[in-house]
């Protein structure tokens, strides 16, 4: 289902708006995927059925009209439950929305609910969540995904047509891919993240998971811009359309062992590479300098951001607190040790250890310079290509709780999913078939993602 088929839907009188969201509902109940925390039916109902008036009037439709929507439990709803799949946040209702929700609301669509995730978005299985772990839809048994696995589940799921996720080192791209949606990681900025529970904000953004690159693109139309309460927003201009992959530059990489890819992937992208070269692409193989550090240098940062994030959450201004008469000290022990999962705390004293005085901050320093020189190495690709093509993953999805000891797992296939966070550019993943598990990921120029847009969707018609 994307939205063009169900506005048909709408106007042809098959359904009315009320019948469909009840029917997502109905859909949530049986499937039993886990990817909500929050369901909001009441409210979508109301909706609903104030739609259905204006149908019945005869009313053209706007561009979301009807149209199902999910929000990942780290972005703030104004009187719904917004936990971050925390036990410390369990029930915590914020008294505002964050811009980007305030932008769907301003639009015709129905907010469904507040999907699952791994806690504070760290994680990239599901698994790390307090309400549980995702079932993939499109592959049950194997995780979905992290950190949006709940964003990505209820669209492969069919339990909502478009979600909202955030995605800070892939955590949009990865649960997509492994559940064979599209999922779109905007310029850093692009789309406000005021009222976004931080992870690490140099990193940040929130992102969107769709069912075709087409929906991507009307869904981005009304939730990105300038936003004064975010002082790292950017505005996105669109610029004349692309109509072809004939002539488009597009840089890419091979595939060495050291980057321990998966069969199956290399497969999916050296058939990509065939198709977008049949279409009349421009493709060349490029070097990138540092690229087998990505994940060292996203890991530092991200914890050292981490680590500060968190601090917020210490039971006093945010958080549950234990019921004790203690020390200040040992009021913030008891509460993290309480109300944390084991991902948040490793995290947080990785971060402390690399930002320490004790160490001279050493691996964050040389993180930080070795993001630039991995900037720098891309900037000097896009200024001869328009675009960089690599796997989404390197690897496929794994069994559900075949490697809950494994401390680095969120990691391991996480490679080409940190680029365009540590460059700040943005970045989408398109599935390779309709029926077969395996997603590529084009990564565009920053602030321009229109035309990253208008190329996936002409990869994704030719990959159909």
């Amino acid at each position: 289902m994307d939205i063009k088929s169900l506005h048909e839907k709408y106007q042809s009188k098959e359904w009315t708006v009320s019948q469909y969201i009840e029917k997502i509902f109905e859909t949530i109940e049986s499937n039993n995927y886990n990817s909500f925390i929050t369901l909001d039916k009441e409210n979508a109902l109301e909706q609903a059925k104030l739609l259905d008036h204006r149908l019945e009037k005869g009313e053209p439709l706007t561009a979301l009209f009807g149209v199902p929507i999910s929000i990942k439990d780290n972005i703030l709803t104004k009187g719904l439950r917004t936990t971050s799949a925390s036990k410390t946040l369990e029930d915590f209702i914020p008294v505002y929305d964050a811009t980007v929700v305030e932008k769907v609301k301003a639009t015709d669509a129905i907010i469904i609910g507040k999907t699952n995730m791994d806690e504070f978005a760290m994680g990239g299985s599901s698994e790390t969540s307090y309400f549980g772990p995702t079932v993939n839809p499109f592959k049950p048994g194997m995780i979905p995904g992290g950190s949006s696995s709940g964003s990505a589940a209820s669209v492969a799921g069919h339990e909502s047509l478009l979600s909202l996720g955030t995605d800070t080192g892939g955590s949009v791209r990865n649960p997509a891919n492994y559940t064979n949606i599209v999922g779109f990681a905007p310029t850093y900025g692009a789309i406000s993240r005021y009222g976004v529970v931080s992870m690490a904000n140099s990193f940040d953004r929130v992102g969107i998971l769709a069912n075709s690159v087409a929906d991507t693109r009307t869904f981005f139309d009304h939730v990105h811009g300038l936003d004064v309460m975010d002082a790292t927003s950017v505005e996105i201009k669109e610029d004349e359309k692309i109509q072809s992959l004939e002539g488009v530059r597009i840089a890419y990489i091979k595939l060495i062992d050291a980057y321990h890819v998966d069969q199956d992937v290399k497969e999916n992208y050296e058939h990509t590479l065939k198709l977008l070269e049949e279409k009349g692409a421009i493709l060349e193989e490029v070097t990138i300098d540092l690229l087998e550090r990505l994940n060292q240098v996203y890991t530092i940062i991200m914890s050292v951001e981490v680590s500060s994030n968190m601090a917020r959450i210490d039971g006093i201004r945010y958080g549950q607190s234990i019921e004790a008469d203690v020390d200040i000290e040992d009021l913030y022990y008891q509460n993290r040790s309480q109300f944390f999962g084991e991902e948040i705390k490793r995290r947080i004293a990785l971060g402390n250890y690399f930002a320490s005085k004790e160490t001279d901050q050493a691996h964050y320093k040389k993180a930080m310079q070795v993001r630039e020189l991995i900037r720098l190495s891309f900037e000097e690709v896009f200024d001869k290509h328009e675009f960089f093509l690599s796997p989404t993953n390197t690897q496929l999805p794994y069994e559900m709780g075949s490697r809950s000891d494994d401390a680095n797992a969120a990691y391991d296939s996480g490679m080409f999913n940190t680029i365009a966070n540590i460059v700040n550019v943005p970045s989408i993943s398109i599935p390779v078939s309709k029926t077969k598990l395996g997603s590529v990921q084009l990564t565009g120029r920053r602030n321009q993602d229109y035309q990253l847009l208008d190329v996936a969707e002409l990869l994704e018609r030719s990959l159909a």
